[in-house]
């Protein structure tokens, strides 16, 4: 082997190695992205459930139906069947939503439709404006998780993506 076939050789490896290591800090750098937005996904679902109680709240005090009409109007477009009893639409509209969620959030959406739809009125009133009072807590929960450990979801993946690199170099 000539000595410039030797030298074309270690510079594509080292070419290799260069790409690997871009390739390895883009990855870390796309899973703290990631991880990062999931918190703040979090916020943002929570608060649209949150419109939505207010908005049920209003349809209720007016007569706008029954449970599937005044749910039906909702962020996810999930539409409501007369068919279908609403505590098993209702659980799947949440299922949709487990991945972004906290298992907090998901039990105590899940445990929303116990009791509704079963009183008067004044009853389902304070129903719905106390899981609106329980969302408040989880948002502002999630906007103190956003403020503490989104910046931390996006460094470590790629200080790890870094220390990798530098052992593949």
């Amino acid at each position: 082997m000539s000595g410039r076939s030797i030298k074309s050789t270690k510079c594509v490896t080292h070419v290799i190695k260069l790409i690997l290591c871009i390739v390895i800090l883009f990855c870390g750098a796309v899973i703290g992205i990631h991880l990062s937005q999931k918190l703040t996904r979090r916020r943002d679902v929570l608060t649209e459930f949150e419109v939505l109680f207010h908005r049920a709240l209003i349809r209720i005090e007016y007569n706008a139906g029954d449970l599937c009409e005044v749910f039906s109007d909702n962020f996810a477009g999930f539409p409501f069947e007369h068919t279908i009893p609403f505590d098993i639409q209702w659980q799947r509209l949440i299922d949709s939503f487990s991945y972004v969620l906290s298992k907090d959030d998901v039990g105590m959406l899940r445990s929303f439709t116990k009791d509704l739809g079963a009183a008067d009125v004044d009853s389902q009133r304070q129903h719905i404006t106390l899981f609106g009072e329980l969302l408040k807590e989880h948002i502002c929960e999630a906007q103190d998780d956003i403020q503490k450990k989104a910046k931390m979801y996006r460094i470590i993946p790629l200080s790890v993506g870094m220390v990798i690199s530098l052992m593949v170099i």
